[in-house]
């Protein structure tokens, strides 16, 4: 075996890191396309955050990566169709990155803790700083790359990002909820 693919086979990890590795990315592209017509319904944050805490290696990355590759170009299609492609590189790039953030986060969350507190008080402590940063970011690159061309300054994206972010925190302390279960099953 060569090389690469023996780290490529330790990157991955074993047969049942593998398939839980599969799992969220579908868990991320399927629930995001059903849950599409709901606002704020952040099956890729959930993701992103569970394979950093649960898999680590190279899941941490190629779960958000591998569900913005499929989303976001449905995305273009169909939502944001008539935006220039410079304008979508560079907002794709942000939502994309902050997943990703959000994976390393997650990686830096000691599973072992995770699993031995059955507090959902811990996992919204974890969730709810993330979310806002996350928000803060994709508005930044939002601001950027789509408002910022039309004269709206970065105060009053930020301004209007504030009611967003606080549904989506709502619906971050919702999902702490099915998060904690989720550690809970990964655990035993």
């Amino acid at each position: 075996m060569s090389t690469w693919q023996a780290r490529a086979d330790e990157g991955l990890g074993d047969a049942r890191t593998r398939i839980l590795g599969v799992f969220l990315i579908l868990v991320a592209i399927l629930g995001t396309y059903w849950m599409h017509a709901f606002a704020n319904i952040e099956t890729v944050f959930v993701a992103s955050l569970l394979a950093g805490s649960l898999l680590g290696r190279w899941w941490t990355v190629l779960v958000p990566l591998t569900a913005m590759a499929v989303l976001q170009p449905l995305e273009w299609g169909t939502t944001y169709r008539g935006y220039a492609i410079g304008a979508m590189t560079g907002i794709t790039f942000f939502v994309v990155s902050g997943y990703v953030f959000v994976g390393f986060l997650g990686r830096r969350i000691r599973p072992k803790v995770l699993l031995r507190v059955k507090s959902v008080a811990l996992l919204t402590t974890i969730s709810v700083p993330i979310t806002i940063g996350y928000d803060l970011w994709t508005a930044f690159g939002e601001w950027v790359f789509l408002t910022r061309p039309f004269g709206v300054t970065l105060a009053t994206m930020l301004e209007a990002q504030v009611p967003f972010t606080l549904y989506h925190v709502l619906s971050s302390l919702t999902g702490s909820v099915g998060r904690s279960d989720v550690f809970q099953a990964a655990g035993s």
